[in-house]
């Protein structure tokens, strides 16, 4: 049934082409450890497409006549396992599920946190750490929650180097049950951000017994205490999930949930056009547009924290490491050109120099954009070691794709050769991991840019990260990101991501280009999200449908 879905959506796109929140509630202060600051810039606005914001989690009202079952498809990443424990476990989708059936000690909410499974917690030297557990909980095959639920699940991370879950918990020295409910961590190091390593959607807690049942069979993973359970799924096609009734905060509004992977954007189109999906990430532009003209939809502008950059690799060839060629990619493109054939009103042409997340903590606001400058742009190209060799761009997505071609005409007309490679998002992760040996040259991609500055900084540019796109490897900056992770007092914190931040102008590993509006359009009557500057956040727990809102045709 679901397979069939899926493939009349594809046959009808192909025929007619384009004819055409339980658990996600606000901030709380709760807790006894010292909470950090970060500077958050307003986010920019651009004339045409809705003006970008955050989405916040709301309740249906008072008699709305809700759906049982909501079909969404998901954004270009596909769910390829659901397990934290494979490093194939990632991505912006699959953490969306991991979110839907597992809770976190913490729950985030761009820089802050508040209580999940921990009801507080307390550090007198961000070494040691206790938190205090909720005893009403349970899993979806019915065990009780307690603390050695987290020390297995903090011991088995550990065991598996390079997945996501061992980034979250990889800190850790010692954990202990104390009592019941009550855990003790006691990390390697200072670590004045570990809390937001626990609300990390990476963090679930996992179930002992699931694990042991079957433990050469990934889906024992699928076993969480979320108010979702997984019932059916299918790597690179789709997730099904059902509502536990069961769960600590209460019951969802929805009785089922479907997630899937749709490709073909034509098809995207067609399935919310035809009632086959109620809510989609990852439109086109020109969809986008379509869909926001049309009264029965609404789009959802979301303004994505992580600017798409041009990425070189820091450790690559003679070429990739001269600064003159990369300043001369830098006065050689235009930005604004880009923006607009990559995104059409959905994109943000950059206005300054940093390729730092508008919303991450301690952002350094005036560093200037290297302008549109062909003069300059070749004499640096003459002082540089270039000469005439073809540079490999690769890139995934279509409007990626569509800016990186535009790139390559760019730089030619300096005289820099250019061939764009075009790969899926699997294949582009599988070639950007982290590899000192690797001859890939440059990228067209989004920079990790999380809320939380030590959190961007360890994902995106710490060396041995496999999420290290850039094969950044600074010695000096490394250090002076291990001093950010130890240091608590805010304004000493920011005179640090403010150093760091002039060094990578000065070296340069990334050119950004534009900020992304992700329009996402869902059929009038979808509430209930929680969406913001971080993908990977995103939160639908509390998504609801109320028929009341939707034209009849495109009811159930």
């Amino acid at each position: 049934m679901k397979k069939s879905m899926r493939l009349i959506a594809m046959s009808i796109a192909l025929a007619i082409c384009f004819a055409l929140v339980v658990g996600c509630s606000q901030p709380n202060a709760t807790g006894d450890a010292a909470q950090n600051g970060g500077s958050t810039q307003t986010a920019p606005t651009t004339p045409s497409a809705p003006s970008p914001e955050h989405v916040e989690a709301a309740t249906p009202d008072e008699g709305a006549n809700l759906a049982d079952h909501i079909d969404i498809i998901i954004d270009a990443t596909q769910i390829t396992v659901v397990n934290p424990l494979v490093p194939a476990g990632t991505g912006g989708p699959t953490s969306w599920t991991y979110i839907l059936a597992y809770d976190k000690l913490l729950e985030q909410f761009g820089t802050d946190f508040g209580p999940q499974l921990a009801v507080r917690w307390e550090t007198e030297d961000y070494k040691t750490w206790r938190f205090y557990l909720r005893d009403d909980v349970y899993f979806h095959n019915g065990d009780h929650f307690t603390a050695e639920d987290v020390v297995w699940t903090a011991n088995i991370a550990m065991t598996a180097p390079g997945s996501p879950a061992y980034a979250r918990w990889r800190w850790v020295d010692t954990i202990a049950a104390v009592e019941d409910y009550v855990l003790e961590v006691v990390l390697t190091e200072v670590y004045v951000d570990f809390l937001f390593e626990m609300a990390h959607a990476h963090a679930g807690i996992l179930n002992q017994r699931a694990h042991s049942e079957s433990p050469d069979d990934p889906s024992w993973a699928h076993v969480g205490t979320g108010p979702f359970k997984i019932v059916d799924f299918a790597t690179n096609d789709f997730v099904a999930l059902e509502r536990f009734e069961d769960y600590w905060g209460g019951p969802a509004p929805t009785r089922s949930l479907t997630l899937w992977t749709i490709p073909e954007m034509a098809a995207r189109t067609v399935m919310l056009q035809t009632g086959s999906a109620q809510l989609s990430f990852n439109m086109t532009p020109e969809d986008l547009d379509m869909l926001v003209a049309n009264d029965y939809f609404t789009v959802l502008p979301v303004l994505s924290n992580a600017p798409i950059i041009i990425g070189f690799n820091y450790q690559g060839d003679d070429i990739m490491r001269d600064i003159n060629f990369r300043k001369a990619v830098a006065h050689a493109i235009n930005v604004e050109d880009i923006a607009t054939v990559a995104m059409g009103n959905w994109g943000i042409p950059v206005s300054d120099g940093s390729f730092w997340g508008y919303e991450t903590q301690f952002r350094l606001q005036d560093l200037p954009r290297r302008e549109h400058d062909l003069e300059l742009a070749r004499q640096y190209l003459e002082a540089s070691v270039y000469n005439g060799e073809t540079i490999t761009l690769i890139t995934t997505v279509a409007y990626n794709i569509r800016a990186s071609e535009l790139i390559q005409l760019q730089l030619a007309n300096i005289g820099i050769n250019v061939s764009v490679e075009i790969t899926d998002v699997a294949g582009f992760v599988d070639i950007h991991m982290y590899n000192p040996d690797s001859d890939r040259q440059m990228h067209v991609f989004a920079v990790p840019a999380a809320p939380v500055a030590l959190n961007a900084l360890r994902t995106g540019f710490y060396p041995g990260m496999a999420t290290n796109r850039l094969n950044y490897n600074n010695e000096y900056v490394t250090a002076l990101i291990n001093e950010l992770a130890a240091t608590p007092d805010v304004a000493a914190r920011t005179a640090i991501a403010y150093e760091i931040q002039a060094i990578f102008y000065e070296e340069m590993p990334a050119i950004p280009l534009w900020w992304r509006v992700a329009g996402i359009p869902t059929v009038n009557g979808i509430g209930g999200m929680r969406l913001g500057a971080n993908p990977f956040d995103y939160c639908l727990r509390g998504i609801f449908w109320d028929l009341n809102q939707t034209p009849e045709h495109l009811r159930p």
